[in-house]
């Protein structure tokens, strides 16, 4: 089974039984808490990819880790993930329980690139835009890349918008490279 499908089918379990316990919140935070520690902890990621390790010992240690943090629902799924022998997968199901949350939310994430920073007028321009466009909340993510020259490059979900020089200049070297 590919990676995605079964993060997908595993998250949307996870969430809908949230959901049914009115929790999807207090979910959502403690699944992004536990995508932070595996993301920002090496070692944790090494020890639950182990197949010498059991089962039991790495569920002692998730335990240990977040059983005083979260939600008894979140132990509880992580030790089925654990169990059901998918904790390779635990930090991509992570993400795709929070796409389906910000889905459920109606949010929308984009990220705007340019050569310098943007005041906070252009920012919310921008914003709206996309508000108005897509009928969801937006949730921009800036960043600064001074090699991109000038301009902006946008994007969101499956979209690329590339107004940016360093790409207009690409595309003149190459209409020159073929007349």
């Amino acid at each position: 089974m590919r990676v995605n499908l079964l993060a997908k089918r595993y998250a949307q379990a996870v969430f809908d039984l949230a959901l049914e316990t009115h929790k999807v919140q207090k979910i959502a935070n403690d699944l992004k808490l536990v995508q932070t520690v595996l993301d920002e902890n090496r070692e944790l990621r090494k020890l639950m990819v182990n197949p010498i390790l059991d089962a039991s010992k790495k569920i002692k240690v998730l335990n240990a880790l977040f059983s005083s943090h979260v939600d008894e629902l979140s132990i509880r799924f992580l030790n089925l993930i654990t169990r059901k022998g998918r904790e390779d997968y635990l930090l991509v199901i992570c993400v795709a329980f929070e796409d389906i949350f910000l889905e459920y939310k109606n949010i929308m994430r984009a990220e705007f690139i340019s050569a310098s920073p943007v005041n906070t007028a252009i920012k919310k321009a921008v914003i709206d835009k996309l508000a108005k466009i897509t009928d969801k909340t937006v949730d921009l993510n800036e960043k600064v890349d001074p090699e991109i020259i000038g301009g902006y490059i946008l994007r969101m979900e499956d979209y690329q918008i590339d107004g940016s020089i360093k790409n207009q200049l690409r595309k003149l070297r190459k209409n020159f490279a073929e007349n």
